[in-house]
C-alpha cells in the first residue's frame, strides 16, 4: 500500500518516521523541499538566526528510510473516487491519504488585523519581517528629533 502525506511539518514528518518499518510506501508531498522549524522563526525575523539554521532538507531527514519518497509539488485537488492526489507535477495515486498541511492564523474576524498584521508562519514571512524591522531601524537612525 501507498501512504501519501501532504505536508512536511511536524505532523507529516512524525507520521512518515513512524511508518519507517511498516510494509508501505511513504510519499510525502510539500511545496518546499525543506522542513521549516517553526518555533525558531522569530529568531530569523529578529536577525538572531539565519534562515538556513532552521531549514532542514526533507530528503536528508529521511536518508536512511528505504520506503520513503519525496515529491516537491503544490496540491491542486483530491479525487477521492479515484484515490488520486492532483498536484502541479501530475497525479499521485494513494491507498491512504493524510492531509497534514498545518494551521491557518485565526484573526478572530478582525479584518484590520488580517489586512495589516505580518505573519511569521514561514521562512519567507520571517525574512520579510526582518527586512521591515531593519529598514525601520535604519530610518530611525536618520531622524533628528
Amino acid at each position: 500500500p501507498r501512504v501519501v502525506i501532504v505536508g512536511c511539518g511536524f505532523g507529516g514528518l512524525r507520521l512518515a518516521k513512524e511508518l519507517a518499518d511498516a510494509p508501505v510506501q511513504v510519499v510525502v508531498v510539500d511545496r518546499n523541499n525543506y522542513h521549516n522549524f517553526q518555533p525558531l522563526l522569530y529568531q530569523v525575523a529578529t536577525g538572531a538566526l539565519e534562515a538556513d539554521s532552521i531549514a532542514y532538507p526533507v530528503r536528508k531527514i529521511f536518508a536512511g528510510q528505504k520506503n520513503f519518497f519525496f515529491r516537491m509539488a503544490d496540491v491542486k485537488g483530491v479525487n477521492s473516487a479515484a484515490n488520486t492526489l492532483q498536484t502541479s507535477i501530475g497525479d499521485i495515486k494513494y491507498d491512504y491519504l493524510v492531509l497534514a498541511t498545518g494551521s491557518l492564523t485565526n484573526f478572530f474576524g478582525i479584518e484590520s488585523i488580517e489586512k495589516n498584521a505580518m505573519q511569521i508562519k514561514s521562512i519567507p514571512n520571517a525574512l520579510n519581517l526582518r527586512s521591515y524591522i531593519f529598514q525601520n531601524f535604519e530610518q530611525a537612525l536618520l531622524e533628528t528629533n
